[in-house]
């Protein structure tokens, strides 16, 4: 089989690549990860990409300094998002555990109002940062 990219195509599945890379490669090790991302990269200069070079001392092709900045860039923003929605979801599912023991909620009702909590504990972050933040015992 053989599939045809477009010069942006192209840029935009390598990119793709090194985010995925990013989080399968810190989850486990997977050689087929790194060869799947050799092999891709092995076209970089068919398809014109200046921010994959080959690293004759090692043989592989890597990313340069400066796309891997611009990388790191867009999955720092990401788990930053992934974090506060986190950190929302676990204050209001403790949150609503103490409340739970104080009333009954159908499940639709607990839905909602876990829902609710984590809407206030976004708001209040987004208005106030993580500064006020503290962990009480």
């Amino acid at each position: 089989m053989k599939i045809n990219f477009t010069n942006n195509q192209y840029n935009t599945l390598i990119k793709l690549v090194q985010y995925g890379y990013w989080i399968a490669s810190d989850m486990e090790k997977n050689e087929e990860f790194s060869e799947l991302e050799q092999y891709l990269n092995s076209y970089a200069k068919n398809f014109g990409v200046k921010g994959i070079e080959y690293i004759e001392e090692y043989g592989i092709y890597d990313v340069s300094r400066e796309l891997e900045e611009k990388i790191q860039e867009v999955i720092n923003e990401y788990e930053d998002g992934v974090f506060l929605d986190k950190l929302a979801y676990h204050m209001a599912r403790n949150e609503f555990v103490k409340e739970s023991k104080l009333k009954n909620f159908s499940q639709e009702e607990a839905f909602l109002r876990v829902l609710e909590l984590e809407e206030k504990y976004h708001l209040y972050i987004e208005e106030n940062g993580l500064e006020h933040l503290k962990i009480e015992k």
